[in-house]
């Protein structure tokens, strides 16, 4: 795969989502030759629907610097699981391969660990514009909706009183965050039914109207400064000692270095290298309603339903729920009904449900993404595991990749984000 310029560092990403677009691009602005291996990526002709990056909330959300593994969690996870319109759902038969995730997940929610995971997902918050808005002027025509921030729901006050305490943590992180009233929520959020006390707006947040417009606009300006895709499934992968070869379908793809960003299908990838990534998959959903102008004016969620309903131009889409159900399995239609029935009861005016959709997310324990060397060969680098903030972390991930393999500084301390860091850790 070596291009004409026999200087250039030849290098195969693998995933052609957000993160593995944003991370090609970046590799490419470095002056290095790329090549993306994916089945589906977005190109003419090819349907993107089955992405992760299709089907999520459209928002750019710097205030997720909480990991889902909270304080407390461990008693509040029987009475999720119980309910049938609870956030999160699992898979009983599935419990024994859930164990190391779910194990390491409660290591996380411990207090001694928070510190450390907030202020590591804050470092990579404070510098994304670093990394999206280079990618996003490039992006051309897709329309960015910035200055009006996300609005985040509580139903109680001691919900309220929670999230100030939050927020003051936010704002030690760089994240502004500005309490509302119910009348301030009223007032900029009229055809909300009142079922809230207050909230937070995080002007911070912003949309992207249409994700798989903006990765389309990537893969095209991918290929303008001369990459190139595989349209396969990567398969046998062996490191040699002039490069690492991939192969992917009828193709064998030879290059220096090699960057996993294949989502929720990293795992299998990092057992075949010999690395043992410890990521699930939870299946995301959306029920998209029609487009009624006016009717929301701001992405909306409640913090105890755990989903964004967010305004596009074609479309106001719920998006969110966690469901730990692996890739094998159909889409859980009560999941969708769940959805849509909470979006109702925030918005009553909600317009024809149009379409729904589920995609896998790649997700780790402690909500931070896996992003640095292989521990089996430095010359493979993993950037992959970015949960509920792969559109939000895309474009700082690629430019961190950049860096850790053209040899600069990297712009955050990327030490947290080990591959190999333990999960484990119980003191």
């Amino acid at each position: 795969m070596h291009g004409n310029d026999s200087s250039k560092l030849t290098v195969a990403v693998i995933g052609a989502g957000v993160v593995g677009l944003s991370t090609a691009l970046w590799l490419q602005r470095e002056g290095c030759d790329v090549t993306l291996i994916d089945p589906t990526p977005p190109l003419p002709g090819v349907s993107f629907r089955n992405a992760a990056s299709f089907g999520n909330a459209s928002t750019i959300a710097p205030s997720g610097i909480f990991p889902s593994a909270s304080p407390g969690i461990l008693g509040d996870v029987p009475g999720m699981l119980l309910r049938r319109d609870g956030p999160l759902t699992l898979y009983w038969r599935d419990l024994l391969d859930l164990a190391p995730w779910l194990t390491a997940f409660l290591s996380a929610s411990l207090r001694s660990r928070q510190d450390g995971i907030i202020s590591a997902l804050g470092s990579l918050m404070r510098v994304l514009e670093e990394g999206n808005g280079p990618l996003m002027d490039e992006a051309g025509d897709v329309r960015f909706v910035k200055g009006k921030g996300s609005i985040h729901l509580y139903r109680t006050e001691q919900e309220a009183a929670r999230a100030k305490k939050s927020n003051e943590r936010r704002r030690d992180e760089g994240v502004e965050a500005r309490y509302l009233s119910r009348a301030d929520i009223a007032g900029m959020e009229p055809n909300l039914a009142p079922g809230y006390v207050g909230g937070t707006i995080f002007p911070g947040c912003y949309i992207i109207d249409s994700p798989e417009a903006y990765c389309r606009a990537l893969a095209a300006n991918i290929i303008k400064r001369g990459g190139r895709f595989v349209q396969a499934k990567a398969g046998t992968i062996e490191t040699q000692t002039d490069g690492i070869r991939v192969e992917a379908g009828a193709e064998s793809v030879v290059a220096q270095r090699l960057v996993v960003c294949a989502g929720a299908w990293s795992r299998a990838i990092s057992r075949q290298i010999g690395d043992r990534l410890n990521l699930n998959t939870e299946r995301g959903y959306h029920v998209a309603f029609e487009q009624s102008q006016g009717l929301i004016n701001h992405p909306l969620m409640y913090v105890s339903d755990a989903f964004f309903l967010t305004p596009l131009l074609h479309q106001i889409r719920a998006a969110g729920t966690v469901d730990l159900g692996g890739l094998d399995k159909k889409p859980n239609a009560s999941r969708l009904n769940v959805l849509e029935e909470k979006a109702r009861r925030m918005v009553p005016a909600l317009g024809a449900r149009e379409d729904t959709w589920m995609g896998f997310r790649p997700s780790t324990p402690d909500s931070m993404p896996f992003l640095g060397p292989s521990r089996k060969d430095p010359r493979i680098i993993y950037a992959c595991g970015h949960g509920h903030l792969g559109l939000t972390l895309g474009g700082i991930t690629g430019k961190l990749v950049s860096e850790i393999l053209t040899g600069k500084k990297t712009s955050v301390d990327i030490s947290p984000f080990s591959p190999s860091r333990a999960l484990f850790r119980l003191s």
